[in-house]
């Protein structure tokens, strides 16, 4: 061994301990966990040590609290604050970048002081909501968005709820509503879409639903109808008394009419309705009148609710005026008819005799029909209205029903 590998030895042999105790110290698991046992051997000698005189307490008040004990509970004020601040950093520190917008998390305090353009996280970490806060809440243009970053609803907040101009999205991102908000409701004007994207609704709403003028559209985005709504559904009512040309543009769906003489019968496959309509010989250009709106539904809305019942009805519109037999009217004939199609068990007395010529593919004349068919009938009178509910006689519940004005039900009476 020459004179060189002894002095390297020498070196390795001086220099390797130096560099193997380096590397512990520097080893981040070495770091923690000196740091929890310096920590740890603090708080045990804080809290195990008994004060032995006067001088080692804090008097408060009539009270003597350990020195110690009150360095103990700085330090763990501190450890907390400084976890605090750390979760924090992007609220606090936002940086340099003007840009930049603070982020909160959505429990934050200091979430309840921000004013102005924020970001807050939603419970697992995602940016639920971007925009203006102010006294505590989302005030102001803001959007919100599912935790996969889809935006569920862009416009206007007020106390945290839509307020205003505001666009809602479906969960899959489809366009659901743009137009006015209420408390998260839709109010005023606006347009609602399906979840496969085409415009089922234009027009008013109120408190949430369809309230108001407004435009129906089918699912291909062609105009339907066009009238009065109410609670959701359309205000059958409204078209009473409407002549046939009005009928013609304010329905623009499948229809089909039916003509025996003078009386003429529109069937609005599309919005579930038939109209009796009668010429009016004080018209100068004779057109017909609405004097009955038919209605396919064994459910009536009145007020802010539905009725399927008779025992509801009578809450709703009071005493009937009249209940049992009466003879059925042409439309009435043609909805039972429709009913006992897809029916095993007859509807109302079964399948009416009607003769028909089919003229056209939307116009037919009725050649003759059972006048002596007879239907089960509760009436109601309210507001200058007639309403008509046919039924079996021992039904609880009604098949369909018609509405009249009370001038045109004295006049077939």
């Amino acid at each position: 061994m020459n004179l060189f590998d002894v002095l390297i030895n020498i070196l390795k042999s001086r220099i390797l301990p130096i560099f193997t105790r380096l590397r512990l110290i520097l080893n981040p698991r070495f770091v923690l966990s000196r740091f929890t046992e310096i920590i740890r051997t603090l708080i045990t000698k804080v809290l195990n040590v008994r004060p032995r005189h006067k001088d080692d307490y804090y008097p408060i008040g009539g009270w003597l609290v350990s020195k110690k004990l009150a360095y103990a509970v700085v330090i763990i004020i501190g450890i907390l604050c400084t976890i605090y601040i750390v979760s924090q950093k992007d609220a606090l520190f936002p940086g340099s970048n003007e840009s930049y917008i603070k982020t909160y998390n959505y429990n934050s305090i200091l979430l309840k002081f921000a004013k102005g353009k924020v970001r807050i996280k939603g419970k697992s970490g995602w940016i639920a909501y971007e925009g203006e806060v102010e006294d505590a809440a989302c005030n102001g243009q803001g959007t919100l968005k599912t935790p996969d970053g889809i935006v569920l609803y862009e416009g206007n907040f007020k106390s945290s709820m839509y307020e205003d101009k505001g666009t809602q999205y479906y969960e899959n991102g489809i366009l659901r509503f743009v137009g006015d908000f209420h408390e998260n409701l839709y109010n005023g004007e606006g347009k609602l879409y399906r979840e496969t994207g085409s415009l089922e609704y234009d027009g008013e709403f109120a408190r949430g639903l369809k309230d108001g003028t407004g435009t129906l559209y089918n699912t291909g985005g062609e105009e339907i109808f066009a009238g009065q709504f109410s609670q959701d559904k359309i205000l059958y009512s409204s078209l009473l008394g409407k002549s046939s040309n009005e009928m013609a543009i304010l329905y623009n769906g499948e229809r089909k009419l039916y003509e025996a003489g003078e009386e003429r019968v529109r069937v609005m496959n599309d919005i579930g309705a038939m109209t009796e309509e009668i010429s009016n010989s004080e018209s100068i250009d004779s057109a017909a009148i609405v004097s009955g709106i038919y209605v396919m539904d064994k459910s009536i809305r009145i007020g802010s609710h539905d009725y399927t019942t008779f025992d509801g009805l009578q809450q709703a519109l009071g005493e009937p005026t009249y209940v049992g037999d009466s003879y059925a009217t042409l439309p009435e004939l043609l909805i039972i008819n429709r009913l006992n199609e897809g029916s095993d068990v007859p509807v109302i007395s079964g399948t009416a005799d009607i003769t028909l010529n089919d003229v056209f593919t939307e116009y037919t004349e009725v050649e003759a029909y059972d006048t002596d068919y007879l239907v089960y009938l509760h009436s109601y009178e309210k507001d200058g209205l007639v309403y008509n509910f046919v039924s079996s006689p021992d039904d609880t519940n009604f098949a369909f029903y018609y509405i009249l004005q009370r001038n045109q039900a004295d006049d077939e009476a």
